[in-house]
């Protein structure tokens, strides 16, 4: 192969999303977590299969007596997207009320006699923390008439996929005796512009680069949970790292909270 088709070749690659994805995938088995790339998952609306982009896991398990078994999972369900030239913006306000401030939780129990409440409660804890502001809206930037497809089909991929592994989870309807937490979290990595949107106190518009985002984004169909309220991470690709140092250090944190609970 001469040097000129392998140039030309790696230029055409490095336009496409699958160089990010690897590199996304590395940094990830580098700080011990697995990686599944290219999983499929059911759409229930369109009942075909789709991909998703990355599935990152990192648990902590252990023997217990009579031949049981513990395992905690954290799983971050990732699309990741490309977005230099459109960069996505967010209008964002302030969490009000008890409720807006939680965090929902994807989380799978099984084994455990103690509450499922409790353990909730306890990961809530340990988690990061719900923003003091979050997403309320979105659209492509300079896409023309506020054009917002290319962000929803992310977030809806991102909640179709984390449903699928919920429900495909080990600990889904699990009667073994063994004692499972299994949490999952909807991600979307971008590389590119993003922005938040927000009023200030005098009530003017302000716009501010981000690093990482939460939003809000309330599903609904007649194939998926009605109460299907998701806070999706996103998070641009430079503060990947710190997220993941967060969700380690969360699982770590919620382990030890959880020793000793039947």
């Amino acid at each position: 192969m001469s040097g000129d088709l392998k140039e030309n070749l790696l230029k055409d690659v490095l336009k496409t999303g699958f160089p990010l994805e690897m590199e996304i995938s590395q940094l990830f088995r580098k700080s011990g977590w697995q990686v599944v790339n290219g999983s499929y998952y059911i759409d229930k609306d369109e009942d075909k299969g789709r991909e998703i982009d990355v599935i990152s896991t990192i648990n902590f398990d252990e023997d217990l007596d009579e031949g049981l078994y513990k395992e905690v999972l954290f799983s971050l369900v990732i699309e990741i997207k490309k977005t230099e030239e459109k960069p996505w913006v967010f209008f964002t306000s302030e969490t009000t009320g008890h409720f807006d401030k939680l965090l929902p939780l994807d989380a799978v129990t099984a084994g455990f006699t103690a509450p499922k409440a409790r353990l909730r409660r306890i990961l809530r804890k340990n988690l990061p923390s719900i923003h003091k502001r979050i997403g309320r809206n979105f659209y492509v930037g300079f896409s023309g008439n506020g054009a917002r497809d290319d962000i929803y089909k992310a977030l809806s991929s991102v909640v179709k996929a984390t449903q699928h592994s919920i429900e495909n989870s080990w600990a889904y309807d699990n009667e073994s005796g063994d004692k499972l937490v299994y949490v999952f979290q909807p991600v979307v990595v971008i590389q590119g512009g993003l922005f938040e949107v927000f009023l200030d106190k005098d009530g003017e518009h302000v716009v501010e680069e981000a690093d990482y985002i939460q939003t809000q984004f309330n599903y609904l169909s007649s194939n998926y949970p009605s109460e299907n309220r998701k806070i999706i991470h996103v998070v641009k690709d430079e503060y990947l790292p710190q997220f993941i140092y967060e969700q380690r250090e969360a699982l770590f944190a919620f382990c030890r909270d959880i020793n000793g609970i039947n």
